[in-house]
């Protein structure tokens, strides 16, 4: 993802990281790597983390009312932790 944002750095993308509920804590510690953290666009504060299990709840429920079809990108805001906060450790 940093090289993406590193080859396209005039284009605003919406990053999400997508893995498993458990590897939260592994995901957090990767992306506050300085490499990452300090760049331009810092990481923890454009890629938002999706655990795999919310995200399947919230696929779930939007099935289930019918609405894919009507389904924005904005809900993977809404869903998403992002790190870029240091006070917001956890």
């Amino acid at each position: 993802m940093s090289d993406l944002l590193a080859l396209q750095p005039n284009l605003d993308l919406a990053l999400y990281l997508v893995a498993p509920d458990e590897r939260r804590a592994k995901v957090r510690q990767e992306i506050a790597r300085p490499t990452l953290a300090y760049r331009e666009k810092p990481l923890p504060r454009v890629c938002g983390f999706v655990g795999f299990g919310k995200l399947m709840e919230k696929v779930d429920g939007i099935r289930r009312l019918g609405l894919t079809g009507s389904l924005k990108p904005e809900f993977l805001k809404a869903a998403a932790e992002y790190f870029g906060d240091s006070d917001a450790d956890e």
